[in-house]
């Protein structure tokens, strides 16, 4: 085992592949190390660590992002493990334990955080002690469908159903009545809707009021610089829309949705990834989702979908998807 570089770049995406991984271009893998604020500061910072045999292949590697956090006045250093990948035939002596254990052998960590769980990883890591945040429901997803037949088309497609195109005809049908009859969101607000295609001075401003305002919540860092690097591939892409909501030149909420269709399905599906508001304009949430979903259902975009259930956090308004 040894500390990863970013020139493992080729070995690593091989081995991801390999596993079923799906993989981002060179040009991202630099950006997303090289970018990352806490990185900048800190060059040091492993990038996280390989399985290498003795002819050099990389058969097992897991990632370590440098990330920030705050907490009662304190700015705390978190890890967030990432690509946690063994090949099938070390995986049974316990080389993929080996990975985990080093990187939780970090010093000067104050939070240890896991983003991608699934059904294989959660019982590794309940074992090491990391319990689920307190809110969302992160094994679920709810969604609003905004094109009813290329929506059933995908799903009937994704349960291999014959003639899958033809068939979504006639359960689009269904699915658009029945979401004519649950659809609604009555909308209320003086607030003035943005669409920015990057963030701007006014981003930084709102994190210090966000998070004088949550002191006693443990906040990821969400400076202008920080969410300029979490969304720069898809900004770069143009598969990025940040809503930016105002009253006059004080920003008091934002949202911010990633278009991620899945090609394999046939699929095009929106995904809001955040949302914050200021104390007094949780209801911006509103607005900003209406939009959205009127963008969505005029571009012919299938599904808005929202990872996690994370809307039904306490104080915002109790927005049900259909």
């Amino acid at each position: 085992m040894r500390q990863a570089s970013v020139d493992d770049y080729g070995q690593i995406a091989a081995l991801q592949v390999r596993n079923g991984f799906t993989i981002i271009s060179y040009e991202d893998w630099m950006a997303f190390w090289r970018e990352n604020p806490v990185y900048k500061q800190d060059r040091q910072c492993p990038i996280g660590w390989v399985l290498e045999t003795e002819s050099g292949e990389i058969v097992g590697y897991i990632g370590n992002i440098p990330l920030a956090y705050r907490f009662a006045g304190r700015e705390l250093r978190a890890a967030a493990a990432c690509s946690w990948v063994v090949d099938a035939c070390y995986r049974g002596c316990g080389f993929g334990m080996r990975l985990m254990n080093r990187l939780m052998r970090q010093k000067d960590i104050d939070v240890f955080v896991f983003t991608t769980m699934n059904s294989v990883s959660e019982p590794l890591a309940r074992s090491l002690g990391f319990s689920k945040v307190p809110v969302g429901t992160w094994n679920k997803k709810a969604f609003w469908i905004t094109n009813c037949r290329g929506f059933s088309q995908s799903a009937l497609k994704k349960k291999s159903v014959p003639f899958a195109t033809v068939a979504g005809y006639p359960v689009g049908a269904a699915l658009f009545c029945w979401n004519s009859l649950r659809d609604g969101m009555p909308v209320s607000s003086t607030s003035e809707i943005e669409l920015c295609t990057d963030f701007d001075s006014r981003f930084d401003d709102f994190w210090e009021d966000l998070k004088y305002q949550n002191d006693n919540v443990l906040l990821a860092d969400r400076t202008r610089e920080t969410l300029q690097w979490h969304f720069r591939s898809a900004l770069s892409r143009r598969r990025a829309s940040i809503l930016a909501v105002s009253k006059g030149s004080r920003l008091d909420a934002y949202a911010i949705f990633d278009r991620q269709d899945n090609h394999a399905l046939g699929l095009r599906r929106v995904r809001f990834v955040d949302f914050q508001a200021l104390n007094g304009s949780e209801d911006a949430l509103r607005p900003a989702l209406c939009w959205m979903l009127r963008k969505c259902r005029e571009e012919g975009v299938h599904s808005l979908e929202v990872t996690g259930c994370w809307l039904d956090r306490p104080g915002l308004p109790q927005i049900q998807a259909p």
